[in-house]
């Protein structure tokens, strides 16, 4: 598994990746603009091409861009929907132009409009927005299973999945600290290689874009999202070996998206944590 981090541009997107370098990561998760406010941050093809460089020199091999945290697709509120599209809409012609792989995105909460009526609420979004870029991909992330969010289980992915009538563009993050609370056992060999083949069957392998890399301050089924650092929270050591070294995801990123040490967010120490759980 490659590892990396998500990294704060600090408002200059050209230090990002060998600020990422330095500590040690081979890929990037950034946010494209402010992730809790609606207003775009536009970028000019010359930025794309600077950053693309930037990306090469540090030796950056790939890149994500996380969706602000408003968008909401499949909600029963028109203008929520609106916004969340044109969001949305702006962030994968981002990726494009600074050469990411996509976007990865929460779903929001369908408000009490249920999962199943919201699906046609984000076969709309989602086709929108598509339509907007060529290349990035829509990487939907798992939730922590609480209340009326959506893409709670993997049956919900794969129901999101199919009403887009599998789009090839749209690929899945697993953040492990979400799968854990939303009721996954992933801290055994056994529980782990288990919801993996639950992946393939009801997703595919192909169709896994990333993982974010998160230990979890909740413990199993407690639908809550809060993270930890690597081995310090419920899903451990011994747990995150079993998942860095599943043998199919040898090139797939893992991005930490932990507090640091320090509190200044993921960090070098938990990179080396992880590091020091891969087999030779």
């Amino acid at each position: 598994m490659k590892f990396g981090l998500h990294i704060a541009t600090g408002g200059n997107l050209m230090t990002a990746p060998e600020r990422a370098r330095a500590m040690g990561a081979d890929a990037i998760q950034i946010f494209a603009g402010n992730p809790r406010g609606w207003r775009p941050t536009e970028y000019t093809p010359e930025q794309g091409q600077q950053f693309h460089a930037a990306c090469s020199e540090a030796k950056i091999s790939d890149v994500f861009i996380h969706e602000i945290y408003l968008v909401s697709y499949g909600s029963p509120d028109p203008e929520m929907q609106h916004k969340s599209v044109n969001s949305l809409t702006h962030s994968l012609a981002v990726a494009d132009l600074l050469g990411a792989r996509g976007v990865v995105t929460h779903m929001g909460s369908h408000k009490g409009l249920g999962t199943e009526q919201a699906l046609g609420r984000i076969r709309e979004s989602f086709t929108k927005a598509l339509k907007g870029s060529k290349d990035s991909w829509l990487i939907i992330e798992n939730s922590a299973g609480a209340g009326g969010n959506m893409a709670n289980s993997l049956d919900e992915i794969g129901q999101i999945i199919d009403v887009m009538d599998g789009h090839p563009r749209l690929r899945v993050c697993l953040d492990t600290a979400h799968t854990l609370t939303s009721g996954y056992e992933i801290r055994t060999p056994e529980g782990w290689n288990d919801f993996m083949k639950q992946f393939d069957k009801l997703i595919g392998l192909d169709r896994l874009a990333c993982f974010h890399l998160n230990d979890s301050k909740a413990d199993l089924g407690a639908h809550i999202d809060r993270h930890e650092n690597i081995g310090d929270g419920f899903i451990g050591l011994a747990g995150f070996k079993g998942i860095v070294n599943y043998p199919r995801l040898t090139d797939t990123p893992g991005l930490l998206e932990v507090p640091g040490l320090e509190g200044k967010g993921p960090d070098a120490a938990n990179l080396e944590r992880l590091r020091k759980l891969v087999k030779s």
